[in-house]
């Protein structure tokens, strides 16, 4: 398909014991040093910092072949320059055109079955990494197999034929994508900052996404 482009402590209260005797000094309290590193987002789906002043989602098809791309050549960049660094929060929305892609949805309930056992990122990497292959016949589970470990791919294969957890996640992406976001295509990206959502229908080069997030975050 054709894309347009303009895509987390608790205190502990020492229990008090009174003696009739005169108490011991106290110890120095141990005083534990505040970690300033931000805490991981909950969600499989979400990467990075969950208090940068920037995010970028990413609406994608798996089956999409610009979306493919887009993860193959834009999204490693984006990931090592703006996300492990912390300057940006990352979140990967299912946007499945099942009209046209017939395995899309079945790909999605894949990688967010991986995502429930701790492996999303090597699950959507192999899915857009061998979507030609996968693509014509739907047999997504013959690719993941051979980067997943047997007893994760057991589990994952478990979540896809019984979770509806996994139709719900999709569900919830595609409700946003249509009623708040109005996603025009694939691969969509949605840029917010200082509360705003800022639509960005392209799968644009990273060099112009560097440009873009730069200004973004010296604003």
């Amino acid at each position: 398909m054709r894309i347009s482009l303009l895509f987390l402590p608790a205190c502990l209260i020492s229990g008090l014991v009174l003696f009739a005797q005169t108490p011991a000094a106290p110890k120095a309290a141990t005083v534990k040093p505040v970690s300033t590193k931000a805490a991981a987002p909950v969600n499989y789906k979400e990467m990075g910092n969950p208090s940068a002043r920037v995010t970028f989602e990413a609406y994608t098809d798996y089956e999409c072949p610009h979306c493919a791309i887009f993860f193959r050549d834009v999204m490693p960049q984006i990931m090592a320059q703006y996300v492990e660094t912390g300057k940006v929060k990352f979140v990967h929305r299912d946007f499945p055109l099942n009209q046209i892609h017939q395995w899309a949805q079945l790909a999605a309930r894949y990688a967010n079955a991986a995502g429930e056992i701790g492996q999303y990122d090597l699950a959507v990497n192999q899915i857009f990494k061998t979507q030609d292959s996968w693509s014509r016949t739907g047999n997504i589970e013959a690719e993941l197999v051979k980067v997943l470990p047997p007893g994760a791919m057991q589990k994952v294969r478990e979540l896809v034929k019984s979770d509806p957890n996994l139709d719900a996640s999709i569900k919830k992406d595609v409700d946003m994508a249509m009623n708040v976001d109005h996603v025009p295509s694939t691969p969509t990206v949605v840029i917010v900052s200082k509360g705003k959502r800022e639509v960005i229908s392209s799968a644009l080069p990273f060099s112009v996404w560097k440009s873009y997030l730069d200004k973004k975050l010296a604003e």
